[in-house]
Parts: C-alpha cells; sequence; structure tokens
C-alpha cells in the first residue's frame, strides 16, 4: 500500500480520472495494473472531454440544491430525461422540476456532439 492514510477525499469525474492517468509521466515506469485498468475502464465510460466535464461539473455545482457528489454523478452519466436525472438524486425532493429541467439543458449544452 502506498499511502498509510487519507488525506483528502473528493468526488472526481471518470473524465478526470482519466486526464490524471494519461498525463502521468511514467518515464522508465510500467503503469501498475490497477492504473491499466482504471485506464481502459475510463476510455470505455467517460462520454467527455476533461475540459467539457470539468465545465458542466462547474456549472451544475452553481446551481442550488446540486452538491459535488451529484454533480460528480451528473457528468459521469449524462441523463437524457428527467427520470433519469431524479434516479440520481439522494433525495426525491432534493431538485424542483425546473432545476431538474436546467440540468438537461446543461448536459444538452455539454453533451457529445454539441
Amino acid at each position: 500500500m502506498i499511502g498509510k492514510e487519507l488525506l483528502e477525499k473528493k468526488p472526481v469525474t471518470l473524465s478526470h480520472v482519466k486526464h490524471v492517468l494519461e498525463s502521468r509521466d511514467m518515464t522508465g515506469k510500467e503503469p501498475t495494473f490497477e492504473q491499466t485498468q482504471t485506464l481502459e475502464y475510463t476510455a470505455k465510460f467517460a462520454r467527455l472531454s476533461n475540459d467539457k466535464a470539468e465545465s458542466l461539473y462547474n456549472n451544475l455545482l452553481n446551481m442550488d440544491g446540486v452538491n459535488e457528489e451529484l454533480a460528480v454523478k451528473l457528468v459521469d452519466f449524462l441523463p437524457e430525461d428527467e427520470e433519469g436525472v431524479k434516479i440520481l438524486l439522494a433525495k426525491p425532493n432534493q431538485l424542483t422540476d425546473a432545476q431538474v429541467g436546467e440540468v438537461l439543458t446543461l448536459i444538452k449544452k455539454h453533451a457529445p456532439g454539441s
């Protein structure tokens, strides 16, 4: 085990994880099994570039009722309808219908192909 204590815990998007792993300087070193597996996973499932994911994440955080964990889930899953957004909510009434509409508008603005 590399570290013996947890210094910080912060939710991050799959796009961010992919960006970090791709930008690591592995000069003279082989990536570990875990790094290789994680990079393969993020290559399959990260649907946005790091820049678009970060932009969407920051826009979502500026909304009332959206915390870091929810913003990360929304960026990673990119729900396409109200039901998809509501499934990701921790509490059923965490966001109003108007806020859910705003979330969907932001996602469509940042979605692949836009």
